[in-house]
């Protein structure tokens, strides 16, 4: 699919970190030459920029370009996804299902998009502008009139489309301005408001989408610079060496011939699991303080589970310490509040791992199926994927922090203990959320059987996300049954408002999910 993303500028830009972003030169016509492509060559009206802003760049690329797919965004202004550019597999995968994408609708705070357009402008052209289509194309009437009372406005002439649609709008908006140019008095505007068919354009976007067959998606927009684009992995890269810098200490005793394998102090448990797998849960409140949706995950959770060779232990605050030996400074520090209960939980999944193995499952995962028995017979086993569900990660899709299964005394899990428990010794704030993907992204690099271990684990190209997306549909059986077929474990978000019905008052999925599990209790 030939798929091109047209980056309108009159600037010079630094280089967009993906060839799939060509820069537009809009306005070229007896400008500085920037060595991109420009709006003055074959059948173009470079010269109207300073009337019609970046829809010179659009008219020449109705007039000029022949491609599947066509994007239109700005030097400052780009579709983004997870701090990242849009690539060029999403938008092709996107554009098959909704053949427009549009940016995010912005709410203005006027009574209405017409008066928020006569504030700031003149109300007379947008007058005109109706005025106008009303003879070319009367049916676009009452959808102009819905779309001027609405608070919701299309900004920047950005959006992706098939090249045919494209076209087809182009044709629609340029017979209205053209029109509309000729009978326009510009004596008395300024620079600004010259600009009226760049401001009117904007607002006829949302009227001809009203009308159109083709299903709609909205996509975020941001305003941002190309060379912010690598601010992410910058980042990433320097809280990897600060962690691994921190950690250094550890990291040269792993890699000494020191005859031991952890400094942790022995610690003896009286449990003894009745002889089978540990599954680790943690909710630190215990069982009495749990929210439904965890109450439901954790009910998932032992339906599924092999009840023949696997047993749940829920860890509380009250009784870790039966399994744990978290330092006194650890301790300290929690009491303090300068670690949470969230990376407490690290420490935590880190030590029980280490000491006892067995399985570690956040209490966020709602579990679909049956846990497969292969699972446990992984030397190390977590979740995988081919591609990084966020790009802006250090995992980048190697392993899954919240979902682990592991032999007892894994030197994956003892450096991930010792290496926290350090950090803690010598640190008094956190560097970064993902602290422990950190340390093992060190490990991982450090240690070559920790690498072959991590990677025998079987990619999975699904999401673990699915069903967090769907919680508040309406429930089907069918799309319950594919969801089952799907995926073993899905992760949830107890912060996410998921409802029980919608607003027509049916049965969504998390509804049908908590009715489920009241039925089995």
């Amino acid at each position: 699919m030939d798929t091109r993303i047209y980056v309108m500028t009159h600037k010079k830009l630094e280089q967009i970190p993906d060839e799939l972003y060509i820069p537009l030169q809009v306005g070229k016509a007896g400008k500085e030459d920037f060595g991109y492509v420009g709006d003055d060559l074959g059948d173009h009206i470079s010269e109207k920029n300073a009337r019609y802003c970046e829809l010179t760049g659009m008219y020449w690329l109705w007039k000029n370009v022949r491609c599947d797919v066509i994007g239109v965004c700005h030097y400052r202004r780009f579709f983004v996804k997870e701090e990242k550019l849009l690539s060029r597999d999403y938008i092709e995968h996107k554009v098959r299902k909704y053949p427009i994408i549009v940016p995010n609708s912005s709410c203005v705070k006027d009574a209405d998009a017409y008066e928020h357009y006569a504030k700031r402008h003149y109300a007379k052209d947008l007058d005109l502008c109706r005025e106008i289509l009303l003879k070319k194309s009367p049916e676009y009437a009452a959808a102009f009139d819905f779309a001027m009372e609405t608070i919701l406005v299309s900004v920047g002439n950005m959006w992706i489309t098939r090249k045919d649609i494209f076209d087809r709008y182009c044709e629609w908006l340029f017979a209205i301005l053209f029109e509309v140019e000729k009978r326009i008095d510009f004596s008395g505007y300024d620079d600004y408001q010259q600009r009226v068919m760049g401001f009117l354009s904007e607002r006829l976007f949302r009227v001809w989408l009203f009308m159109q067959p083709e299903a709609v998606w909205e996509e975020n927009m941001k305003l941002i610079e190309p060379s912010e684009f690598s601010n992410a992995e910058k980042r990433i890269d320097l809280i990897y060496r600060y962690v691994k810098l921190k950690i250094d200490p550890v990291l040269r005793l792993y890699k000494s011939d020191a005859p031991r394998k952890t400094l942790a102090a022995p610690f003896c448990c009286q449990d003894d699991f009745h002889g089978k797998i540990p599954v680790w849960v943690c909710w630190w409140q215990g069982e009495s303080e749990m929210p439904e949706l965890i109450r439901r995950c954790i009910s998932s959770l032992k339906r599924n589970l092999p009840t023949e060779k696997t047993e749940l232990k829920l860890i509380t605050l009250e009784n870790c310490m039966r399994y744990v030996t978290f330092t006194d400074t650890v301790i300290r520090k929690f009491n303090e509040g300068k670690i949470t209960y969230t990376h407490l939980s690290d420490l935590l999944r880190a030590e029980l791992l280490y000491r006892y193995g067995g399985m570690w499952v956040d209490a966020t995962y709602y579990v679909a199926r049956p846990i497969q028995p292969d699972i446990f017979a992984f030397p190390v086993y977590t979740l995988r994927f081919q591609k990084p569900i966020w790009e802006a990660d250090i995992t980048k899709g190697r392993w899954s922090v919240n979902l682990w299964h592991t032999a007892s005394g894994k030197k994956l899990f003892s450096f991930l203990m010792e290496s926290l428990w350090y950090y803690w010794e010598v640190e008094e704030k956190l560097i970064d959320y993902f602290l422990a993907d950190y340390v093992i992204a060190v490990a991982k690099e450090a240690f070559a059987d920790v690498k072959n271990e991590l990677e025998q684990c079987v990619c999975t190209e699904k999401s673990v996300f699915d069903l967090h997306r769907l919680m508040n549909c309406k429930y089907t059986p069918e799309r319950m049954e594919q969801l089952q077929k799907n995926q073993t474990f899905y992760k949830l978000n107890r912060h996410a408002g998921y409802r029980k019905a919608n607003i027509a008052g049916e049965e969504t999925i998390y509804g049908h999910i908590v009715s489920l599990h009241h039925c089995k209790e």
